[in-house]
């Protein structure tokens, strides 16, 4: 399940962003839930697992105009990757907002094609 970004989880959003390999530093980490923090067209979603008590992922995305969403950042707790729970997290996205396209960053961009690629979702 997604669940919108309080800053009162700050700490777990700096914890899953520190598994994003473009991300190196605490300062770098802070500037980035900053952003997300401030600025009105980002917005940030951890994921809960359907059996989970604790968040174990995260989202990052842009809202562009009323029809298009970057996807910034996608971390997983180390113990779920593999798993195909990445995807699951785009396919809770895309159902969250079935009316916007979704595309990537270059960072971002070809883990996107991929979910795209195993179930041309949209």
């Amino acid at each position: 399940m997604l669940i919108p970004y309080r800053k009162e989880h700050q700490k777990i959003a700096v914890g899953l962003l520190s598994f994003h390999d473009k991300m190196e530093k605490y300062h770098s980490l802070l500037n980035e839930i900053g952003m997300y923090e401030q600025k009105e067209s980002l917005a940030l979603f951890f994921w809960l697992p359907e059996q989970g008590a604790n968040i174990q992922g995260l989202l990052g995305i842009e809202y562009v105009g009323s029809s298009r969403l970057i996807l910034h950042d996608i971390s997983l707790n180390p113990s779920y990757r593999g798993e195909g729970l990445g995807f699951q997290l785009l396919d809770e996205l895309k159902a969250k907002h079935d009316e916007f396209e979704i595309v990537g960053t270059s960072a971002t961009k070809e883990y996107l094609e991929k979910w795209l690629q195993l179930g041309n979702r949209f």
